[in-house]
């Protein structure tokens, strides 16, 4: 039977569950078919065959084909009724909604947006529905791609969320998800009073809940060293307090969480000071006129204002800071009278230990002397006291004001030998007053006295200010005269910093962190400045207030936003084009720096906004707002339904903007389940099933607003009253633009009422010719666009079954080829084929292109790649839906065609034209070539000799090995003709040879010579460089020599330049490093140190002082936020100067040197400091790669400082190989390289010239032939020492991850690459136990991991007693004795002793072990005496034992057999015992044997018995062996062949027994 006749019972793709069974009717035409005729085969995702049934229907001639799929995916249902298949495959797609995982479900705050995330990209296709408290909430829900999505809402409520989530109508597993919600704005405190506290005294700062209620409250404060404990007392009604106190110098971080959240202002930062920790150094006696100099060191004090104050005699004393770095700092003084001087210290208002200090002023003589007065006002009089003891004609006084002007003095004694001057001062300034006494001037003089004029000074104060900005206001002094100016903001409590900006103007500035009035207080010469004190009105910082709803907005409807701001804002607004839109900014009545910004968007799309105030942006701008239009929203192809059978609609949002669509389907008031099935750029196509007969409701709505026409009505008729009519044909299947579609109607006559309608997506009607043959009638249309049409069959004005069909109408003109290269693209106004000028293909290189089918409809698209002579394999992928990138590789260099098909027609311009042309191809001597070769080609190649190179075929490659430099020719052959060849230039970089590297000059060319005549055909560049700089040059051929080729440079830095030189792209393996020199008679500064600098370690540099005194030369070096870095300088033996520093952070350094003040050349010099600690490798690649394909991994520098960053790879070989490094973001880099040769390639990364941690690298290359498994032995693996570095090894072909457990931590591993392929690793154990030690290769564990060793401490296993006590004077145990250890500490492990060679039995209990050391069997003397725990030598243990006992041997016959009748006879040797007796018997099962002995000395006997029992019995001697000498027993000791049967404790010795 054909096809035509079989057809799908409702829609041919649907969604299905997986683990559930899927079902299809099939209807066929004839009857008789039964389930055994069809045959079905249903292809999963991953191209494996899932069985399948077929099932008899429900009613005549329908089959169901049932399966149950249980991989999420595609899943192709090909069925074939009597051999022949269903034209169109079944589709279905899986879903699995319990792979739904749901994240980030946290808790949250009212008034803010709380987020989880939802991952359905496992789950398959399918509709997402989230609904928050029932949809009492609304949310927000953000894709991010690939399945995944963001969603986000904004409680409004402290209640618990519940959040439901369904998928294709099912709940996701584990909802409703739980969301705790709390509202922390019910807390208010305020921290501010605690920026800068003193250590080892409370602070407290007060907590008050708003509301009352029960509430979880929670204060933490963690400082330097940790949390500290926190005093909370108080209750819900009238607040808490938190009270803890600071003990360290530093930051503290003070936390109040609410109900798990934390509270607006918290975490906030105090910092904690002690001005105890500032220390005043010794001051000296001082006398008039010579400066007094001090120190104050308050490094260790923590932050905070520092107040030095100098007076004699209740007035100031001018005062000079000098900044010594590191908040230490020098002061000085120059008294002018003699007394007492005052010196007050206060750090952050507290006066330091030790103050206020009394330092003694004389005048350095017995003459009169004179008390001057301190700084004096303007118009004021001023007066000195002159001590002397005689009369007042004796003293003459003389003032001179700032000109030289004199001024009126009286003189006027005052009793008790002292005299009074007085004079008013009528000018601001200086005035120099000359005293003598009989002519002959006092002491210091003539002295200087400072008057000033408080009224002269200007102040340009700041009236107003911002949260968390400074705010300045100038102080002009230059008409005031000297003094001292003070300036104190809301009484000290908020830290000032002044700033010179000219002379006599200085800038005064605070940061406010409080909205309040701020007084500002100036004092100079402790008088009030004119206006003082002053008022600052401080306002909140700027911020945008904006609704959460704002992120999007509809087109044509106001936008409005709020700012909070002390000045009215600006306000711009970009839409989509970049174009501005107007925006009204109006005050908020009732409610002053608060404005209302409005605008309207008018273009779908992202709009910016930008909010800035004159000073620069506020914080949150620019942000985005995306204008959307729901009226842009087109719903189509709404057509009536049929009961039990798929209804669908399309949807089409691609030109409304972003936002959610929420569709709803329901009859009478109860919604109907439905799936939305994306088509790409934002188009869905919606499907739903009706169970009963009644108009169903359509509602749309986009972003919350309905889409024109919402709600749409969908009539839905009664089922099982349709025809079935056999239907088949183009016209319900697929069909192209412009060309004929044909339906044929089977069983139908000319007489009945047929009739045809078909639809295009836009709902026009397409013209329809009806032929009728004999018993079918056959319609006929010509499609006119793209896409689904809708066929309807009616007859009798009632559709047949499966009425409306789809039918998809495709056009292959608008299938779009592009980014072939030489590609021949068609001219549509011409129907022309021109050249579309684009560059050729190259041999051996991929060549990939785009096609373009996504606007020419559904089906099928066929693309074959192929030259003259055969095919070449192409590689498809999908990149978008009808977006495809095709990839092939070409390996001849003859024109490639390009044959693409649609749907089986050709697309116009098919086959497309590919030139193919042969690149300049550079490989290194000694390594593989890979040619892709077809089965019915072979290679011709020859060397540079014209010599035949052969080579092996492996996998459809073929393979050989350059060995020779120059050209190498590959011939492509099939058959007896050429049909392509290559060329490949092989070079050897071991024969560049470096002729010339000079010493160069600053500023002065310098050339390398470089010889490469022997290296082979190629190129040579190189890399000029020092520190992390680039250094312009050029490389050039000699002029002289041909053959010799020159780097030509001109350093303008003293330092050393490193040359790396490239041949055809591959660095050399050795880098040039050419010293620089400076030119001149001028002192300069050189060397590595003025560039870089490695954080935490001594760099340095020289400074050639060209014989000038070293005191003349100065260093000054400024860290990156300048602050002042300690330099070290010394006179080297070459008369050098030697700088040496330690850069404490990351950043830019500036180093001045200076020269008798003034800067040397290149001065101030810019170096960066960097710390290679914080450079990461990772990607590293955990599996073997192959020959041929690329090799990459990424380095992060982030947060490490600019260092030069350098990378050099070495093949199996040992060469060099030319990497790519490619910098994705401003810290990250990609490296990558191609490996043209099989086994261990070395990675050695160094930044700033130092090894980054994990490197160096070792990457395997495959093939390298039958690659061993990987594996790892050693000792380390089995047992080790606490303390005792053990290790094993691992042979790998990639580098292999280790870690090492214990039950207390983790133990660092060392691996090192010892050898390609092994890697020795190494751990010193901290405890003792079992240690887990997993070993990674790749993705996998090594097979054996967690290998289990067992870690002891020796040192740990006690002997009871201790050894002395067994010990003799030589250190020996002495024999016998009874050991007794405890190993319960020792970890687990088994000890062992023996003696002599021979293992002694142990007897244990619990963690007790004990060892009888016996002399049975030793020789007198010394023996051998081994005790170990774990196969460990305990380390006190002696090595040697010593028996002194006597020995008994016997010896003979008699002791192993005996004949019946006849005597035995066997020897007791007791010649090395003492004297005593034997006693001896022996038996036998009947009787006890009498041995007679005779005595032929006192120590040897001879026995022997005679044992007359015909009963031939095993005899049993028993002897008792031990002789009883003078105080003391001895044991016997047995020779012969003898088998001890048992062993018993008897009266007088022991009891051997013998068979």
């Amino acid at each position: 039977m054909s096809t035509s006749s079989v057809s799908v019972l409702g829609e041919s793709t649907r969604l299905v569950p997986a683990h559930v069974s899927a079902v299809f009717e099939i209807v066929t035409k004839n009857h008789n078919i039964i389930p055994e005729d069809i045959t079905v085969h249903v292809i999963s995702p991953s191209k494996r065959a899932i069985q399948a049934r077929v099932l008899p229907g429900t009613r005549t001639g329908v089959q169901s084909v049932e399966f149950v799929p249980n991989e999420v995916g595609t899943h192709i249902i090909e069925v074939a009724v009597a051999g022949e298949k269903l034209l169109t495959p079944l589709v279905a797609k899986v879903y699995d909604t319990s792979l739904i995982q749901v994240t980030d479900v946290g808790s949250g705050v009212v008034g803010q947006p709380v987020q989880f995330k939802v991952d359905a990209s496992q789950a398959g296709e399918g509709q997402l529905e989230i609904s928050i408290n029932e949809g009492e909430v609304p949310n927000h829900v953000q894709v991010v791609g690939g399945g995944r999505c963001l969603v986000s809402f904004t409680p409004d409520v402290a209640k618990p969320h519940l959040i439901d989530i369904k998928f294709n109508g099912e709940t996701v597993r584990g909802c409703p998800f739980v969301c705790p919600v709390a509202d922390t704005s019910r807390v208010n405190l305020s921290l501010t009073h605690l920026e800068l506290i003193p250590v080892n005294q409370p602070s407290s700062f007060h907590i008050a809940v708003v509301g009352g209620g029960t509430a979880e409250l929670a204060v933490a404060v963690r400082g330097p060293s940790g949390e500290l404990p926190v005093k909370v007392t108080g209750d819900i009604h009238s607040g808490f307090t938190a009270e803890f106190t600071p003990v360290l110098v530093g930051a503290y971080q003070i936390t109040v969480d609410y109900n798990g959240r934390p509270v607006q202002g918290t975490p906030f930062v105090a910092k904690a000071f002690d001005c105890t920790k500032v220390s005043v150094g010794h001051v000296a006696h001082g006398i008039v006129g010579r400066p007094v100099t001090f120190s104050v060191d308050a490094s260790e004090a923590g932050e905070g204002n520092l107040e030095i104050t100098i007076s004699a005699r209740g007035l100031n004393i001018p005062t000079q800071v000098h900044p010594q770095g590191n908040a230490k700092f020098a002061v000085s003084f120059v008294p002018v009278e003699a007394c007492d001087h005052v010196i007050n210290v206060a750090f952050n208002k507290r006066p330091v230990v030790g103050c206020p200090l009394i330092v003694g002023v004389g005048s350095g003589s017995n003459g009169p002397s004179v008390t001057l007065p301190g700084p004096g006002p303007i118009h004021k009089p001023s007066t000195l006291l002159i001590n002397h003891p005689g009369r007042l004609e004796d003293i003459e006084v003389n003032v001179e004001g700032p000109g030289g002007q004199a001024v009126p003095t009286q003189v006027q004694p005052i009793g008790s030998g002292q005299f009074q001057a007085e004079f008013v001062p009528r000018t601001v300034g200086e005035h120099r007053i000359a005293v003598n006494v009989s002519g002959v001037p006092t002491t210091g003089s003539p002295y200087a006295a400072k008057i000033y004029d408080v009224q002269a000074i200007k102040v340009k104060d700041a009236t107003t200010g911002v949260v968390g900005k400074p705010v300045t206001f100038l102080v002009e002094t230059s008409l005031a005269g000297p003094g001292n100016l003070e300036v104190t903001v809301n009484g000290g409590r908020v830290p000032t910093s002044a700033q010179a900006q000219g002379p006599h103007v200085y800038a005064i500035s605070f940061t406010p962190r409080e909205a309040t009035v701020h007084s500002v207080d100036l004092r100079f010469n402790g008088q009030d400045v004119p206006g003082s004190p002053f008022k600052c009105n401080v306002a909140p910082s700027a911020r945008i207030i904006a609704p959460d709803a704002l992120d999007k907005i509809s087109v044509g409807k106001s936008c409005v936003f709020a700012v909070e701001s002390s000045a009215v804002p600006i306000v711009e607004v970009l839409g989509p084009a970049r174009k501005p839109v107007p925006t009204q900014i109006t005050p908020q009545s009732g409610a002053q720096g608060k404005y209302d910004v409005t605008f309207v968007p008018v273009d779908v799309g992202d709009h910016s906004v930008e909010v800035r105030l004159p000073g620069g942006h506020i914080e949150g701008s620019p942000f985005l707002i995306k204008a959307y239009d729901a009226g842009r929203v087109v719903v189509s192809d709404i057509n009536d339904g049929m009961v039990g059978k798929p209804v669908s609609f399309s949807i089409n949002a691609s030109q409304a903007g972003a936002g959610n669509l929420e569709i709803i389907v329901a009859v009478a008031g109860r919604n109907v389940p439905n799936f939305v099935q994306s088509e790409g750029n934002a188009r869905f196509k919606v499907n739903f099933k009706p169970t009963e007969a009644a108009t169903h409701t359509l509602s749309v709505r986009f972003n919350g607003q309905p889409v024109p026409g919402s709600p749409f009505s969908c009539k839905v008729h009664p089922g099982n009253t349709q025809l079935r009519i056999p239907v088949s044909g183009s016209g319900i299947e697929l069909a192209a633009v412009g060309h004929q579609a044909e339906i044929r109607m089977d069983g139908i006559s000319g007489n009945a009422d047929a009739h045809v309608t078909v639809s295009s997506p836009s709902g026009k009607s397409i013209p329809v010719k009806m032929n009728t043959e004999s018993d079918y009638l056959v319609a006929t249309f010509v499609p006119e666009t793209v896409g689904r049409h809708s066929v309807a069959v009616l007859i009798s004005d009632q559709h047949i079954i499966g009425s409306p069909f789809n039918c998809n109408v495709f056009d292959v003109n608008k299938v779009i080829v592009s980014g072939l290269p030489g590609q021949k693209t068609l001219n549509r106004s011409m129907q022309d084929l021109s050249l579309s000028g684009k560059e050729t293909a190259e041999v051996g290189k991929p060549v990939t292109f785009s096609v373009d089918a996504a606007h020419a409809g559904e089906g099928t698209l066929e693309l074959v790649v192929s030259t003259q002579h055969t095919t070449v394999k192409a590689e498809v992928v999908a990149c978008a839906r009808g977006l495809y990138e095709v990839t092939f590789v070409p390996q001849t260099n003859e024109t490639h065609f390009v044959n693409i098909t649609f749907n089986e027609m050709e697309i116009p311009g098919s086959p497309f034209q590919c030139s193919v042309i042969e690149p300049v191809q550079y490989l290194q001597i000694g390594n593989l070539v890979h040619i892709d070769l077809l089965n019915d080609h072979k290679l011709e190649v020859t060397d540079p000799n014209n010599h035949i190179v052969k080579y092996t075929l492996k996998n459809s490659k073929a393979e050989f090995s350059v060995n020779h430099t120059g050209v190498y020719h590959i011939q492509f052959i099939k058959g007896h003709e050429v049909v392509g060849s290559r060329t490949i230039h092989v070079f050897n970089m071991s024969k560049i040879e470096v002729v010339n590297v000079p010493d160069a000059i600053s500023h002065r060319p310098a050339v390398v010579t470089v010889n490469i005549n022997k290296a082979g055909p190629g190129k040579l560049t190189a890399a000029v460089k020092f520190a992390n700089k680039d250094v312009p040059h050029s490389v050039r051929q000699s002029i002289n020599i041909p053959k010799l080729w020159e780097i030509v440079f001109h350093p303008s830095n003293v330092v050393p330049h490193r040359i790396v030189l490239y041949y055809n792209g591959v660095p050399h393996p050795n880098v040039l490093e050419i010293g620089v020199k400076a030119p001149g008679n001028e002192p300069w500064a050189g060397g590595i140190g003025l560039y870089q600098a490695r954080v935490g370690k001594v760099a340095s540099f020289n400074i050639d002082t060209l014989g000038k005194p070293a005191r003349e030369f100065d260093v000054v070096i400024s860290g990156p936020a300048g602050t002042a870095v300690p330099v070290r300088c010394y006179q080297t033996k070459t008369g050098k100067l030697q700088a040496e520093y330690t850069a404490k952070d990351i950043g830019a350094h500036k180093i001045e040197v200076l020269h008798q003040s003034k800067p040397l050349n290149g001065s101030p010099f810019n170096c960066h400091a960097f710390d290679v600690d914080y450079v990461r490798i990772f990607d590293i690649p955990h599996t073997q790669s192959n020959v041929g394909e690329k090799i990459g991994f990424n380095v992060s520098t982030k947060n490490a400082g600019l260092a030069d960053l350098d990378v050099k790879i070495t093949n199996p070989i040992n060469q060099t190989v030319a990497i790519q490094k490619n910098q994705l973001d401003d810290h990250t880099f990609q490296i990558s390289f191609l490996p043209t040769l099989p086994g261990l390639f070395q990675v050695s990364i160094t930044y700033g010239d130092i090894p980054v941690k994990g490197s160096p690298l070792a990457l395997g290359v495959g093939p390298v032939g039958p690659t061993p498994p990987p594996r790892a032995v050693g000792k380390g693996l089995e047992s080790g020492q606490v303390g005792e570095r053990t290790n094993f090894i691992i042979t790998s072909v990639i580098q292999p991850r280790v870690i090492i457990d214990a039950a207390e931590g983790n133990i660092d591993a060392h691996i090192q690459c010892s050898k390609p392929g092994e890697y020795l690793v190494s751990y010193t154990p901290k405890w003792v136990g079992t240690y887990d030690i997993i070993i990674s290769i790749g993705p996998n564990e090594l097979a054996g991991s967690p290998f289990r060793p067992n870690i002891v401490d020796v040192n740990l296993v006690r002997l009871i007693g201790g050894w002395p006590q067994y010990l003799d004077d030589t250190g020996r145990i002495k024999l016998p004795a009874k050991l007794a250890f405890d190993t319960s500490s020792a970890g687990p492990g088994t000890l062992e002793c023996k003696l002599a060679g021979r293992k002694l039995m142990p007897e244990k209990s619990g963690a007790r072990v004990r060892f009888e050391l016996s002399p049975e069997g030793l020789n007198a003397g010394e023996h051998d005496f081994e005790i170990k725990y774990a196969n460990i030598p305990l380390p006190e243990a002696p090595k040697t034992a010593v028996s002194l006992k006597d020995q008994v041997v016997l010896t003979g016959r008699g002791l192993a057999n005996a004949q019946c009748g006849e005597p035995a006879y066997f020897t007791i040797d007791g010649s090395k015992s003492g004297p005593g007796i034997v006693y001896t018997h022996a038996r036998s099962f009947q009787k006890v044997w009498r041995i007679l002995c005779f005595s032929k000395m006192i120590y040897l006997f001879m026995n022997f018995f005679n044992p007359r029992s015909t009963f031939c019995a095993p005899v049993q001697l028993l002897l008792r062996c031990r002789l009883y000498l003078p105080n003391r027993s001895v044991s016997s000791f047995f020779h012969g062949s003898l088998q001890f049967l048992e062993q018993e404790m008897v009266t007088g010795g022991q009891v051997w027994g013998i068979r």
